[in-house]
């Protein structure tokens, strides 16, 4: 197939070279140096480097026709809107529910996914704690771009979402803790609450059964567990790359407060949680 991937961040090249061999791959960024780039990633702790050539294109060059669209970059931007219209399934890596709903506008009636990462990456190295490096909703295509099916799973449309809704609060914790970890395992209850909160929204606005509550214990856990496990320095990681991504967390706020508010669920954490975000 002609996929077209839109971005050139780390997801994007661990995206690229997961994909088989037989796709004719295409990254669209601005302003292309060359017509086609050598793409490396490196996992760690894994066993050897990937590589992958790829075809380069402007994002904002005259549409053409794939069979695969894929954004690494928000779909409500507008270049990234076109180029999503210029193909016969679209998919996106987002996990923002207004991001999703946009998506699902612009596929109008053709097939439509997610492909969410199960794994944490910088410049050209990644590290994938579980057992799957995707996550894919929507068409059965999308699952088959990949090499090795096993690096993949398929979801439902709301599951990646209510994964997010349990992580993002806390993230926004240690955001606005400057990602000191031992700050936001102290604010446990807090945070735990307000994932709870957005769960239930993304769960009332899919229609899917209620999940459980995020344990305070739990998300103590997994900010003592995650730096003895991951292969490099988890607060600069983290700082670096949700630091640099602070709208979108806070976006993702306003969408579970306004999806809460919809259901008439409680979103008192969120809301609370909200103005040290913004701050952060």
């Amino acid at each position: 197939m002609r996929v077209l991937v839109i971005g050139r961040g780390p997801v994007a090249r661990v995206l690229v070279t997961s994909m088989a061999p037989v796709h004719e791959l295409t990254l669209a960024v601005r302003e292309p140096a060359a017509d086609s780039l050598l793409v490396t990633t490196n996992r760690l702790r894994g066993t050897r480097s990937a590589e992958r050539r790829v075809g380069l294109t402007a994002i904002d060059a005259p549409a053409r026709d794939w069979d695969v669209v894929i954004s690494t970059a928000s779909p409500a931007a507008p270049e990234v809107a076109r180029l999503l219209g210029a193909s016969a399934t679209v998919a996106a890596v987002t996990q923002v529910p207004s991001e999703v709903a946009r998506l699902r506008e612009l596929a109008g009636e053709r097939p439509w996914g997610l492909v969410v990462p199960e794994f944490f990456a910088a410049e050209d190295w990644w590290w994938q704690p579980g057992r799957f490096r995707f996550t894919t909703t929507g068409p059965p295509s999308l699952r088959s771009l990949f090499a090795r099916p096993q690096w993949t799973r398929r979801a439902s449309s709301a599951a990646p979402l209510v994964s997010a809704a349990g992580m993002m609060p806390v993230v926004a914790g240690l955001q606005a803790a400057d990602f000191d970890l031992t700050a936001a395992r102290r604010a446990a209850r807090p945070l735990a609450l307000a994932a709870t909160q957005a769960r239930n929204a993304v769960a009332a606005e899919f229609g899917v059964r209620r999940p459980k509550a995020v344990r305070p214990a739990a998300v103590r856990a997994a900010l003592t567990v995650l730096p003895r496990l991951a292969p490099f320095d988890v607060r600069q990681h983290l700082r670096n790359h949700f630091g640099g991504h602070s709208a979108q967390t806070v976006r993702m706020l306003h969408d579970w407060i306004e999806l809460g508010r919809r259901h008439d669920l409680p979103v008192n954490e969120l809301e609370a949680l909200l103005p040290s975000a913004v701050a952060g």
